[in-house]
């Protein structure tokens, strides 16, 4: 008696394993697309685990354009300070920035509104790019979608492949934040850091990119 209720027992401990692991074969496919739609879910707190993937490819990227070397073919010219960013781009027919480009301008936004310091970044992107049209002497295209905009840079060697997937991937950010995304401040900072990587590639270009023989200011900060 004492064997049989073992025996028993045991198969009763067993019951469960054993018809989740039938379950999970049997339902294999429907099981790996409720994951997926899972995986994608909005989390308590407005967390989302794929936004979440989506902000570390956006390091990762920003991580593979600082990584590139210099082109050979660039011509070199002093640097230029964030506090004559401005200045520099209207000196050239440009529009500015409501940063100047120095990124610490939304980190101080996203402290009190994450959303809007995304929004910002999102339309400092979208003024570069029109700018670097304009420098790169492209046809402006009526009601051009920014998007195709970007392609056209990169057509034209304006911009690496890297540094369009890298400005995609920030502007895909930018955007579920505008359209209801919850952001919190460390998301939009991450973002925010990743674009840093953006702006010092145009501050670079600022330098090199016109033939005026352009100087930094005497006793300039840097």
């Amino acid at each position: 008696m004492e064997v049989t209720k073992l025996v028993l027992e045991f198969v009763k401990a067993l019951a469960w394993p054993i018809t989740a692991l039938i379950l999970a074969l049997v339902f294999r496919a429907p099981l790996r697309a409720i994951l997926s739609r899972v995986r994608k879910a909005g989390l308590p707190g407005g967390l989302s685990i794929d936004f979440q993937e989506q902000i570390l490819e956006a390091k990762q990227l920003s991580e593979r354009v600082e990584a590139q070397p210099p082109r050979a073919d660039r011509p070199k010219f002093p640097a230029i300070p964030l506090t004559q960013a401005n200045a520099r781009m209207i000196s050239v027919g440009l529009r500015p920035t409501a940063s100047g480009l120095d990124m610490d301008y939304y980190r101080e936004i996203a402290q009190n509104d994450p959303t809007l310091a995304l929004a910002g970044l999102r339309m400092e992107l979208e003024v570069l790019a029109n700018n670097l049209a304009v420098g790169f002497k492209l046809a402006p295209q009526k009601q051009e979608p920014l998007s195709s905009l970007l392609s056209r840079l990169k057509a034209n060697d304006a911009i690496t492949s890297e540094q369009l997937q890298l400005t995609r991937k920030i502007l895909s950010i930018c955007n579920q934040a505008i359209h209801g995304r919850t952001v919190t401040r460390e998301e939009a900072e991450e973002v925010i850091d990743a674009g840093r990587v953006l702006t010092q590639e145009y501050l670079n270009w600022l330098s090199w990119g016109f033939s005026d023989n352009w100087k930094p200011k005497a006793n300039s900060p840097p």
